[in-house]
């Protein structure tokens, strides 16, 4: 079943989407104008939002969960001027797919597989970890605080994707 969102509603779905998708694995593929596409697999799948000059909506970020400190949640894709989003959901409301098509007939859809996978969550914290006692000049002793604190960024992450 294809849905089509309103754009008054695009931000209130992202944090819904967001609640209900993300560590599932993903595919985007992108298909220009001329037929030509792009095929980018995401892990894990973080979540979409909306990039804003003022109150004019000129992008839709994509994004994946990345072993970064500073941002774990990164932009992998900005969709520029979207003029439509749809959601495909299977029989049972389970999303399978999100369309959006931009000003200048690019498509990009997110195909959505399986079901949440916390093992995904879990190797972001780990990886994010394993990057902190890195910048730390991997210095031992601190292993526990780096894998508490690379949990708070990503649930923090994860809190800032699909709250507000």
């Amino acid at each position: 079943m294809a849905n089509e969102i309103k754009r008054n509603y695009w931000s209130r779905f992202c944090r819904k989407f967001n609640t209900a998708n993300q560590y599932r694995r993903t595919v985007v593929n992108i298909t220009a104008g001329e037929g030509v596409t792009e095929t980018i697999p995401l892990s894990p799948f973080m979540g979409v939002t909306l990039s804003r000059k003022g109150k004019y909506i000129d992008g839709i970020q994509i994004l994946a969960g990345q072993p970064n400190p500073e941002t774990v949640a990164n932009p992998i894709l900005t969709i520029k001027q979207p003029e439509k989003v749809i959601v495909e959901s299977d029989r049972e409301g389970i999303d399978r797919c999100l369309r959006i098509s931009s000003k200048d007939g690019t498509e990009t859809m997110l195909e959505l597989d399986g079901e949440r996978e916390s093992n995904l969550a879990n190797s972001l914290v780990e990886k994010l970890a394993y990057s902190m006692f890195e910048r730390r000049g991997q210095a031992p002793g601190n292993d526990k605080d780096d894998w508490f604190e690379a949990e708070r960024k990503v649930r923090d992450a994860e809190l800032e994707l699909t709250s507000r």
